[in-house]
């Protein structure tokens, strides 16, 4: 029987740690660097002075020289404390002194975060350095500071989502009361107090909201974002976030022309931010359709100027296609030719067409253009000028707070008098703030909406003495639209679309309504001249 033969040992490859070697912390040389963190929202106890004092305490009662106190203001706990701008500098190996010992007031002034206090604790153990913490009495040169740290640094990530919970809960109730909890507010309104209760809810800014109403007016009658901007700019309108500034400083009682402006200017983006923001509309500030029209207007701009075609024409915009109601896109083509005689002319004609390229060819604007002129003349010659205004609701809630507050400053002043009579004054005067209080909460809400005001001029006498360029925005501040296209078989469908409203606005037109399109807010071009211009109606209702 033969031997076996021998096995093999398997060799094994020793795998060595890769992790920096510990350098034990030793007293030599040794020398403190203070650190402190301030977060947005602070008191007294954890100030940034608060912190300063404890850590020079502590350095002075161990005899343990300052190189430096380093100060983080403003910043969060989350921030890894490599990236803190004041702190990162330090934690190199080429600080600007040299330094061992690194002491906080708290441990959750450092970090919050156990990944980032481990990792900041094996970077000062590979060096030589130590972190004390004077709260928790934490000192990392022992064998059982990092136990302690992991701990005590689990417990502050806890707290700090314990206390986003809390201020989540706190707005979320807040809101639901209707109450302002102390965020940013949208441009246009402003925290009014509630002197019986307290707290404050978000009423309306006039200042902001004058602003809003002439910019919602010249972004419909077709002025673009830079021009806003100048507008904003020559007139020296506040941005949104220094005009919350400027209110914070009303609150608090201090001078308005004291308040440091941030930022410089108005942007295009933050003016379209600020028009086309939804919660102008549930605040009454904005009705839907005056801002949907808003964002109309901007849009159309915004395509007109991606197509390198910003210049307006003198239907631009009104002209739109009857299929997608998009606004036509106005062209320019050219041709040349050659004469018998061998010279050449360039011939130059301008068309209109359909953005989508679907529906129906193109239409040649020396034809479209008179035509969409005679037929508004045919339809509204005679029919008089209405202009729109829009009234926002209100429930009188302003005006209530404002009395409230009124009041409240009004009986304050009776402690403080010692004269009979001049409490007595006082009094009264506060009593008939009270009764202005119960009469505007006795008046129903207005329920706002739009209104369409009379002139003493047509259409007819209004177009006359227009540029084209004042027509066209004319016609677009009211919503007046001319969809046109050329059928399949040559022919021409065209006719006016009447604005929104215009029930109100032209009730003069209203025979046309049983031969207008499916949704009755279309006059067609056969139909207008085909018969006579439509004469104005009395009150009555009877021609005159």
């Amino acid at each position: 029987m033969s031997a076996t033969a021998p096995r093999k040992r398997r060799k094994f490859k020793k795998q060595v740690s890769e992790r920096p070697e510990v350098v034990p912390f030793t007293p030599e040389d040794d020398a403190a660097l203070c650190y402190t963190r301030q977060s947005h929202f602070t008191d007294e106890s954890t100030s940034n002075v608060t912190q300063t004092r404890d850590t020079n305490r502590w350095c002075n009662a161990w005899e343990l020289p300052i190189v430096e106190t380093v100060q983080d203001l403003h910043v969060s706990g989350d921030l890894e404390p490599h990236k803190r701008a004041g702190l990162a500098e330090w934690l190199t190996d080429a600080p600007p002194k040299p330094w061992k010992t690194l002491v906080v007031p708290k441990l959750d002034r450092l970090v919050r975060n156990v990944m980032d206090a481990l990792t900041l604790l094996e970077w000062l153990r590979a060096r030589g350095k130590r972190l004390i913490s004077i709260a928790e009495g934490i000192d990392s040169s022992n064998s059982m500071s990092e136990f302690m740290i992991t701990l005590m640094t689990a417990f502050a990530r806890m707290e700090r989502e314990r206390m986003k919970e809390r201020f989540r809960s706190a707005r979320a109730t807040l809101k639901d009361e209707g109450r302002w909890a102390g965020e940013g507010h949208p441009y246009g309104t402003m925290p009014v107090e509630l002197p019986a209760r307290g707290g404050f809810i978000l009423g309306l800014d006039p200042y902001a909201v004058k602003i809003l109403h002439t910019l919602s007016k010249k972004a419909r009658e077709g002025a673009g974002l830079s021009v806003l901007g100048e507008w904003l700019k020559s007139n020296k309108v506040v941005t949104p976030r220094n005009r919350q500034a400027q209110l914070a400083a009303e609150r608090r009682g201090e001078d308005v022309s004291t308040v440091e402006l941030t930022d410089a200017e108005w942007s295009p983006g933050s003016i379209r931010r600020v028009l086309e923001n939804p919660d102008l509309v549930d605040l009454g500030i904005f009705e839907p359709a005056e801002q949907a029209e808003i964002s109309a207007r901007l849009e159309e701009r915004a395509s007109r100027k991606t197509r390198g075609s910003n210049q307006p024409y003198g239907l631009s915009g009104v002209l739109v296609c009857p299929d997608c109601l998009d606004p036509l896109w106005h062209r320019i083509g050219s041709q040349t030719r050659t004469r018998k005689d061998g010279s050449t002319k360039e011939y130059e004609y301008r068309y209109w067409r359909c953005p989508t390229r679907k529906h129906g060819p193109s239409l040649r604007a020396d034809e479209i253009e008179p035509l969409a002129e005679e037929v508004f003349l045919k339809a509204f010659a005679n029919v008089p000028v209405r202009e729109r205004i829009v009234l926002p609701p209100t429930s009188h809630a302003n005006e209530i707070a404002k009395l409230e507050r009124d009041h409240a400053r009004q009986m304050s002043k009776v402690a403080r008098e010692k004269d009979v009579d001049e409490r007595r004054k006082i009094t009264a005067a506060g009593d008939k703030i009270l009764a202005d209080i119960d009469l505007l909460r006795s008046l129903p809400a207005d329920p706002g909406g739009v209104q369409w005001v009379p002139t003493d001029r047509t259409w007819k006498e209004e177009l006359a003495g227009m540029s084209t360029e004042d027509r066209r925005l004319r016609w677009l501040e009211l919503g007046f639209s001319f969809a046109a296209k050329r059928r399949s078989d040559g022919s021409l469908s065209a006719g006016w679309r009447l604005p929104d409203g215009w029930r109100e606005a032209m009730p003069e037109v209203a025979g046309w309504q049983e031969r207008a399109g499916e949704t009755g807010d279309v006059i067609d071009m056969a139909s207008v001249l085909d018969r006579p211009t439509a004469a104005p109606t009395e009150p009555g209702g009877e021609k005159p």
